[in-house]
């Protein structure tokens, strides 16, 4: 059974009063993310952490306008993606705000940045709860194999850890809470650097105490998904702190190749509904479980597919979907052309769109993106034509937040960089051999940030890519709409981090240039 008993737990524990609303949106204070006093069973321990792992999958605990807005990958892969050269999505949209990322103009008062910042913020309050409650009755715990305090500590640590990488790259600074910071009293304000070591600190004191992803069970973190997140920390340090530490990276990348060091064999397949065969234990080292049944989330794989699809109705049942979409994210051009028409990773459908985008009004402007499918892999475009494999809008395909291919694009960055023991231009081979093309020679900053557009396009990765290169802001690149302009224009560099939401601001203050 695809789905575990503790996800299942997490919808239990995300869908009752205990975790609805408890943590206010607009506080950065500390509170008690439940009413429960006390636990008596190693169930209820399973249920709260459970409930950390469903916080990345449904709404609730926030206040938002819509019941799937807020969801944690819906505000990541917004933030990360519709303000870059991969997506956008048009003004036939009626949501407000939504034009503000695609032009990168935000400001403090856009509600994404809001439920964003909220969600980040409750996924600690829950985590903190957790450690808190996990220190008191632990010994509940049968403290064997994955069951013990010492590894509910760790994988409880490296969700927060999640929670605040995201909160350093998208707004640079945020409240420090921990299971030690007093209830009811204000924390705190770390700047970019402070957080990104206390955050590092702690994730590297939580690695060791993870289970191997040989021996972890679906739906939870191995200890090759901590060393990807501190790898990714590291591979941005120089923006978040403005010291390199591209040795470290690469070492925590050389630490997952120890376990992991084998790509899928064909890369649509890593995007289909049966994609939980390479979770885990396989090239996707840290997905967020979705079946389509009882993790129905309009975030995730549901957004970044029933969200997009458009077209006719036969279209659709190749896809794997009995109803339409809602005609939202469009693939940009700059994506297009990218993707060269022999490149096996090219999941875009032309149909009778047009590649450029003059009218963001105009949906049948921008090609469509037909990345995440919902039929399985023995017969991914549908061809025996049974009853369509999902009656829902719900993708039952797993969220890919880390992959293998990932760690042999950061090694070969490494390489460029300085770092040893990379082998970086046979880990790049490696990715292009797969999508059927050439080997490269040489390691460039083009052809490396290139690689890693046509490689992790929509997977919510390619705005720090864009800043980490010093392409995002300024004029050296300029892209389809930025800036608001339909053939690109020049925004400043203050817009490499996003701003404080309106709503934090008398707390935490606000980042320079807003």
């Amino acid at each position: 059974m695809k789905l575990s008993k503790y996800i299942v737990l997490g919808a239990i524990a995300l869908s009752s009063p205990a975790f609805v609303a408890c943590v206010g949106d607009l506080d950065v204070t500390p509170e008690n993310p439940t009413t429960k006093t006390e636990i008596s069973t190693a169930e209820e321990l399973y249920g709260e952490l459970a409930g950390i792992y469903g916080g990345l999958v449904f709404e609730g605990g926030i206040t938002v306008d819509d019941g799937g807005t807020g969801v944690y990958t819906r505000q990541l892969w917004n933030l990360q993606e519709l303000c870059s050269d991969e997506t956008l999505i048009g003004s036939n949209w009626a949501d407000g705000g939504i034009n503000e990322l695609v032009y990168s103009t935000w400001s403090p008062d856009n509600h994404w940045l809001y439920e964003c910042f909220s969600r980040f913020n409750y996924q600690i309050a829950i985590v903190n709860q957790f450690l808190r409650d996990l220190h008191k009755y632990g010994s509940l715990l049968p403290g064997s194999d994955n069951l013990s305090v010492e590894v509910f500590d760790a994988e409880a640590r490296t969700l927060r850890a999640l929670s605040y990488y995201h909160m350093i790259d998208i707004f640079g600074v945020g409240p420090w809470t921990t299971e030690d910071s007093p209830v009811g009293v204000t924390p705190p304000t770390y700047d970019r650097k402070q957080l990104f070591e206390a955050v590092v600190e702690d994730l590297a004191n939580a690695i060791p105490n993870l289970v191997p992803a040989s021996q972890q069970v679906y739906g939870r973190l191995s200890r090759e998904a901590g060393y990807m997140l501190l790898a990714k920390l590291y591979l941005n340090a120089e923006v978040y702190t403005g010291e390199p530490r591209w040795q470290d990276c690469a070492n925590a990348c050389n630490e997952i190749r120890k376990t992991i060091d084998t790509l899928a064999p064909t890369y649509k397949y890593l995007f289909c509904a049966t994609n939980d065969k390479y979770v885990g234990n396989g090239e996707i080292i840290w997905g967020i479980p979705q079946d389509g049944t009882t993790l129905t989330t309009y975030g995730g794989t549901t957004y970044i597919s029933g969200g997009s699809y458009r077209g006719d109705s036969d279209l659709l049942k190749t896809l794997g979907l009995a109803v339409s979409g809602w005609e939202g994210p469009r693939v940009r051009e700059e994506l297009s052309k990218a993707l060269l028409p022999n490149d096996a990773r090219r999941l875009i459908y032309e149909g009778e769109y047009t590649e450029d985008i003059q009218d963001l009004s105009d949906k049948n402007q921008g090609y469509m993106c037909v990345k995440f499918v919902y039929t399985p892999e023995d017969d991914y475009k549908n061809e025996k034509q049974e009853t369509p494999y999902c009656n829902t809008i719900f993708n039952p395909a797993d969220f890919p937040l880390f992959r293998l291919a990932d760690v042999y694009l950061m090694l070969a960055e490494c390489e460029l960089n300085g770092a040893q023991g990379c082998n970086g231009i046979e880990m790049m081979n490696r990715v292009r051999q797969r999508a059927g093309l050439a080997d490269v020679r040489t390691l460039t900053a083009e052809n490396i940030l290139d690689e890693r557009m046509c490689e992790l396009y929509w997977e919510g990765h390619r705005r720090s890519d864009l800043v980490r290169f010093g392409k995002f802001a300024g004029s050296n690149y300029n892209w389809s709409w930025k800036g608001a302009n339909a053939n690109g224009a020049n925004v400043q560099a203050y817009r490499n981090v996003y701003c404080v939401p309106t709503q934090f601001v008398s707390t935490l203050g606000q980042n320079p240039g807003y």
